[in-house]
C-alpha cells in the first residue's frame, strides 16, 4: 500500500515538479501532505521545504519515496527533458487512471448483469407462487363446495351411503390432501435444492 502511495505520489510530484520549480514548490508547500499527515501549508521554513521536497520525491523513505534528494533530482530537470518526462508521466497517470475506470465499469457492469439476473429469477418465482395461489384458492373452493354436500352424511352408516355419497366423501379426502400438499409446497430458486 505504501509504495502504491508513493508510485502515486511521484507521479503527482514529477508532472508538476516538470512544468516549473517554482511552480511545483508552490503546489507541493499549498496541496502536499508530510510524511507525518500534517499539511505542508501549515509548516514555516526548512521543515516546509524538506516536506515539499519529499512530497515531490514520492514522500519519505521510511514510506517507500525518494525523500528530499528525489524532490531535488525532479526539480533539477526541470527544461526540456523535464517537459518531456512531464508528459510521460502524466499520459502514463491518464493511462493508469482509464485502466482502473474501466475496471470500475467492468465490476459494475458485472453487478448490473448479477441483478438483472436476480429479477429474472424473483418474476419466475413469483409466477410459480401466482400459480400455486390459484391452485390451493380452487381447491380450497372445491373442498368448501364438497364440505357443505357431505355435511348431510354427519353422524351417518358409512354401509349405508349410496355410491355417490361415497365418492363425494372420497373427493373431499383427496381435496383435503391435496390442500395439505399446496400449503407445504415450497419455491426453490433455480439451481437450488430444499430438503
Amino acid at each position: 500500500m505504501a509504495a502504491g502511495g508513493a508510485g502515486a505520489g511521484l507521479a503527482a510530484g514529477a508532472s508538476v515538479a516538470f512544468m516549473a520549480p517554482t511552480a511545483a514548490m508552490w503546489i507541493a508547500t499549498t496541496f502536499g501532505v508530510s510524511s507525518t499527515g500534517t499539511a505542508i501549508s501549515t509548516l514555516t521554513g526548512a521543515a516546509a521545504t524538506k516536506a515539499a521536497l519529499a512530497w515531490l520525491g514520492g514522500g519519505a523513505l521510511s514510506a517507500g519515496g525518494t525523500g528530499i534528494a528525489g524532490g531535488q533530482a525532479l526539480l533539477a530537470l526541470a527544461g526540456p527533458v523535464g517537459w518531456t518526462i512531464a508528459g510521460a508521466t502524466l499520459l502514463t497517470s491518464i493511462l493508469l487512471f482509464s485502466k482502473n475506470r474501466a475496471k470500475l465499469n467492468k465490476e459494475k457492469n458485472e453487478e448490473i448483469e448479477a441483478v438483472k439476473r436476480n429479477i429474472e429469477a424473483i418474476k419466475e418465482m413469483d409466477g410459480k407462487i401466482s400459480e400455486i395461489l390459484t391452485r390451493t384458492n380452487d381447491v380450497r373452493t372445491g373442498l368448501n363446495s364438497n364440505f357443505q354436500d357431505c355435511l348431510s352424511l354427519f353422524s351417518g352408516d358409512y354401509t349405508t351411503f349410496s355410491d355417490d355419497d361415497k365418492n363425494k366423501l372420497g373427493a373431499m379426502v383427496n381435496l383435503t390432501k391435496t390442500l395439505s400438499a399446496l400449503y407445504c409446497k415450497q419455491i426453490v430458486a433455480e439451481g437450488e435444492s430444499h430438503d
